[in-house]
């Protein structure tokens, strides 16, 4: 469980900081026998020279007396706790500790400490959903430890509470960016897996977004956006922009991957980009078979011979441009240029094609206008373009995953 070494240490001291007998004795109108405090006062002090096993002995003269008031129980079982926790004997203490607690006596600053151990406890032995009850009974008494309420949202997905598991860690995680905090990542992922269990797709999709902008792993990338290029309104002809930023976040390293991208890339005549994307996989994955390898360099020789058939003729066609009816030829050969390696060139010239307009796909324009410009290394002018897609187009989308990638300097 995530964080919960920064505070275990200190659930002992706060118990024992309560064990104080005479305190105890006085803060009730019940009280103790003397028959019972002094072998207690003996464990307490056997274990304040850690001779646990004697202290323990002492529990034995106690628990031959007759049954003795609430207090007294709550008093023993509090202290026994004590001894086996720091014996090592954590199962026993947790029985202590329950049966301290079902007395409902005590201040409610003792029964918060115990509940902190109680829940500690059963969270390392794994008895999930005993301690999520007894994270939310501690909440319920009021105690303000935020690190109890991340245990209950855990404890609760881990017992298969899935949609009471949601409850608690969804807003958790909101609080957390609101409040301008970097949220946890077990806690994310524990959100978005819960998600997946009540078969709420679009919430998990929604918590993937926040997973990849505050921890941004390829594999999660990659989850996030094969579910997107698998929606029924994602068009076949933003799918090459797609694999442009599965490749800009690393979400793209298999044979299989670089093959599509650069089929999609030569059918839409980019051959530039077709080899760039076949030279990185010949570099990084090696082909499962002899027959993947020569497809590959198949491919690659082809898309080098039409690259440079394409840097022949890209001259002419800028000169050309002038003539142009719409700005289809305009963006057309601005994106060739950028992904040829002249992207300030390619982003001016799309740009330029944006204004003059009729374009046929006039968001997928500015999309590419975007990209132009991260391969230019200009992320604050990609930034502003990507603003301008707002709604819930596809292309929107894509801009909106692109931002996540491309996150404002703070």
């Amino acid at each position: 469980m995530t964080h919960l070494h920064q505070w275990a240490s200190t659930l002992l001291a706060g118990l024992l900081a309560f064990g104080c007998l005479g305190a105890a004795a006085q803060a009730q109108p019940e009280t103790l026998r003397a028959e019972v405090i002094k072998p207690l006062q003996q464990a307490q002090e056997l274990n304040k020279q850690n001779k646990n096993t004697e202290a323990l002995a002492r529990f034995a003269e106690v628990d031959a007396l007759p049954a003795g008031t609430p207090l007294e129980v709550f008093t023993i079982e509090r202290l026994r706790a004590v001894v086996y926790i720091a014996a090592g004997n954590s199962a026993a203490a947790a029985k202590a500790i329950e049966k301290a607690l079902q007395t409902e006596r005590g201040t409610v600053a003792d029964r918060l400490a115990l509940m902190e151990n109680l829940v500690l406890i059963q969270y390392r032995a794994k008895q999930y959903a005993d301690a999520a009850l007894w994270a939310g009974r501690y909440l319920a008494l009021g105690g303000q430890r935020e690190q109890l309420r991340q245990v209950q949202g855990q404890a609760l997905y881990l017992s298969g509470q899935f949609q009471p598991a949601v409850d608690i860690l969804q807003p958790r995680l909101m609080a957390e960016i609101a409040a301008g905090r970097v949220p946890d990542e077990v806690d994310i992922r524990l959100l978005a897996s819960a998600h997946q269990q009540t078969k709420n797709t679009a919430a998990y999709v929604s918590t993937l977004e926040i997973l990849v902008r505050f921890y941004p792993k390829p594999e999660v990338w990659a989850d996030l956006l094969f579910r997107v290029l698998q929606r029924k309104d994602f068009p076949a002809y933003l799918e090459i922009d797609l694999r442009r930023l599965m490749q800009q976040v690393g979400a793209a390293n298999t044979f299989a991957d670089a093959m599509d991208h650069a089929q999609l890339a030569l059918s839409a005549g980019y051959p530039a980009e077709a080899r760039k994307v076949l030279e990185s996989v010949k570099a990084t994955a090696k082909p499962e078979s002899s027959e993947e390898g020569s497809k590959l360099n198949a491919q690659l020789a082809n898309a080098t011979r039409l690259q440079q058939e394409d840097d022949k003729q890209l001259p002419q066609l800028e000169a050309q441009l002038a003539q142009a009816r719409d700005g289809n030829p305009w963006v057309n050969t601005g994106l060739n240029l950028a992904l040829a390696g002249q992207a300030a060139r390619g982003a001016t010239l799309i740009a330029q094609g944006i204004e003059k307009g009729g374009l046929r796909q006039a968001d997928a324009a500015r999309l590419r206008l975007a990209y132009a410009h991260v391969l230019a290394g200009q992320k604050d002018t990609a930034r502003t373009v990507l603003q301008s897609l707002t709604g819930t187009t596809p292309e929107a989308l894509l801009a909106w995953l692109w931002l996540l990638h491309l996150p404002a300097k703070s």
